[in-house]
């Protein structure tokens, strides 16, 4: 039986699939952090507009932009190597997501993007929730079968 590509380039077993889960949550993590500072610094700046606060939201845009990138990146390798689907496609919604938002706040679309941006924020949260709950097999927590 010939083996497919994912197969032969990447190292398998448990202890694999630990490190790519590990790699998710962590980078889930950093994504939830970065997206709450970009809530955070949005409504300062709204507060008192500042242009120190406009400038460190739109760093942070962009690093959101880059770190929902990567999400996507890992998600395709999580995917390839049999884990769930939305593992692959959540982060690519995000990526989506964060660019609409970025583009509603370069046009200065306020409540669009404040809008989009609570959406947003709680699409992040439950990606950051259901790659904590990924086993290192690939299935969610709660498919766990019970054998006592």
């Amino acid at each position: 039986m010939q083996k497919t590509l994912s197969q032969r380039d990447s190292p398998s077993g448990p202890a694999q699939a630990g490190i790519q889960t590990k790699q998710l949550r962590i980078l889930s993590t950093v994504l939830l952090a970065f997206a709450v500072a970009q809530a955070g610094l949005g409504s300062g700046f709204l507060d008192d507009g500042s242009r120190v606060l406009l400038t460190a939201h739109t760093t942070n845009a962009f690093a959101v932009v880059v770190l929902c990138v990567l999400a996507a990146v890992f998600g395709l390798t999580s995917r390839r190597a049999g884990g769930p689907g939305w593992i692959f496609f959540l982060p690519v919604a995000l990526v989506i997501a964060s660019v609409i938002q970025l583009s509603l706040g370069f046009a200065s679309i306020r409540g669009g993007h404040v809008f989009f941006g609570v959406l947003f924020l709680c699409t992040v949260t439950t990606y950051c929730s259901y790659t904590w709950r990924l086993l290192p097999n690939g299935r969610p927590a709660a498919a766990r079968s019970d054998r006592s």
